[in-house]
């Protein structure tokens, strides 16, 4: 099922005869190119890699040795993968993220994504799971992330050696994860924010501010109306404090 073809400038590469490749693409000559897939201009898929079946590299990608991308995999122009890196089917990196601004008329307009994605060593990647592309900046996985499926992680994101992310996790726009974290199952975090190394998020939980000891986190309400959270939310900011003023009038009672 594997044919010889001259679509490339490093040796002779397994390429299948249903697969597209660009005549700049560079290949090795032990990579592996399945059916269906398309190998665009300039890109570049180095020795022991396995690109799976309908998977598109788009200009300028580059993928590290012994990678593997599985079937129905998007990788949009100038991203990198570094080596041994796992991506599952379905998963869309480099897609520009949800970038818009209104002009005087209160339209929305879209915000160009300039940026790429770039990607360490020993990183796994989900199913279906989408790494959006930076503005300008890039959007950077460091060596040995592991990430589940069905995660979303926005423009400009950081995420930290070795940091593991549960499924459906949402991480919004510049926002800066730490070392060696680990981040439960529908976790939303919310943009701009840091957090530091070390840190455990539980399962459903919102990070609206910034972590910056490390530490197991929690972070979830019962549903109520909005108005009503925001008074909830204020008498709970302020319980430890109303603790202490009741001690003190227990002891003067006393």
């Amino acid at each position: 099922m594997w044919a010889e073809t001259h679509h490339i400038s490093e040796g002779e590469a397994r390429i299948h005869d249903a697969a597209i490749v660009h005549d700049s693409a560079i290949i090795d000559k032990t990579a592996f190119v399945a059916a269906g897939a398309v190998i665009q201009a300039g890109a570049k898929i180095s020795a022991g890699s396995v690109i799976g079946p309908n998977c598109v590299i788009e200009d300028e990608v580059s993928i590290g040795e012994n990678s593997y991308i599985g079937a129905n995999v998007t990788i949009q122009r100038e991203c990198q993968l570094g080596k041994r890196c796992n991506v599952l089917p379905g998963a869309v990196i480099g897609s520009e993220g949800f970038g818009n601004a209104r002009d005087k008329h209160k339209n929305w307009q879209s915000i160009a994504h300039l940026g790429r994605v770039c990607i360490g060593d020993d990183v796994s990647i989900g199913a279906n799971t989408t790494i959006d592309r930076g503005t300008i900046d890039d959007t950077v996985i460091h060596n040995g992330v592991k990430i589940d499926n069905l995660v979303q992680i926005a423009h400009n994101v950081i995420i930290g050696e070795n940091t593991a992310i549960a499924a459906k996790t949402g991480i919004a726009g510049t926002t800066t994860i730490g070392k060696r974290c680990m981040i439960g199952g529908m976790v939303g975090i919310v943009g701009h924010l840091t957090i530091t190394d070390d840190v455990i998020v539980n399962a459903t939980s919102t990070v609206n501010r910034n972590i910056t000891k490390p530490g197991i986190y929690t972070g979830f309400f019962p549903l109520m109306t909005h108005s009503g959270w925001k008074k909830a939310g204020m008498w709970l900011t302020k319980l430890d404090k109303i603790t202490k003023f009741l001690n003190i009038k227990l002891k003067n009672l006393k």
